[in-house]
């Protein structure tokens, strides 16, 4: 994972150093919720040798916040390159337990989010709609199960890596004829199984899923566009 984000941010640098008037970097800021898809009943052996039945077999929605740095290459009028890097939460909320509170698996992951997008421009103040499209991979910072009275240490249980799908689209609002605030609701599916240790060995089956709004502002130069 730190050779991606050392190979991002070179990246990052040599398109500001080659093509200044084409690039735009800023932060962004997700709220979301997040899900455990396919979580399903499962049986199994737990290490007692006893046969265990997954609770976790209705899980619902949980609020999910992200924050991290965007940089967007423009190509030409209507098709560019976009990465972001930061961090993200994920998880999900136990829907049906045994008593009145919901425990919840809380996730956090430092996300790598690249891809491409597709720009229409439209009226004279240059606003655009925006498509985005590409690749995410999640690396695990931590995982645990909290309760009303705490929480349990699940670092064991979910796998390091998870890679996915992302959606997005949105617009481009111009700010100061160089800068632009960008709005885009978006959808981010994992492929990769999320478990791990005790949890694998017993059948368990999860991905994750991300959906949301995110918000962030570019700055860079003007780029004319050629409307013709």
């Amino acid at each position: 994972m730190k050779k991606i984000i050392l190979i991002v941010l070179l990246a990052l640098t040599a398109n500001v150093v080659l093509a200044q008037k084409n690039i735009k970097i800023g932060p962004y800021y997700i709220f979301g919720t997040s899900t455990i898809v396919s979580s399903g009943n499962a049986m199994g052996m737990n290490n007692s040798g006893m046969n265990h039945t997954n609770t976790n077999s209705d899980i619902s929605f949980k609020l999910s916040f992200g924050t991290g740095l965007r940089a967007e290459l423009s190509l030409n009028k209507n098709w560019g390159l976009y990465v972001q890097t930061g961090y993200q939460q994920r998880g999900g909320k136990f829907n049906n337990y045994m008593d009145t509170y919901k425990p919840r698996y809380n996730l956090n992951y430092w996300d790598v989010n690249m891809g491409g997008q597709y720009k229409i421009t439209g009226g004279t103040k240059r606003k655009q709609l925006v498509i985005n499209l590409g690749l995410t991979q999640h690396t695990l910072l931590n995982a645990n199960r909290a309760y009303d009275m705490g929480s349990d240490n699940m670092n064991g249980d979910f796998g390091n890596l998870d890679v996915g799908l992302f959606f997005g689209i949105g617009g481009n609002f111009p700010v100061f004829e160089k800068d632009i605030f960008q709005i885009q609701l978006f959808a981010n599916q994992g492929f990769s199984q999320m478990y791990s240790g005790n949890m694998l060995m017993n059948n368990w089956s999860g991905r994750n899923m991300l959906m949301g709004i995110q918000i962030g502002y570019l700055i860079g130069k003007s780029i004319k566009i050629n409307t013709q």
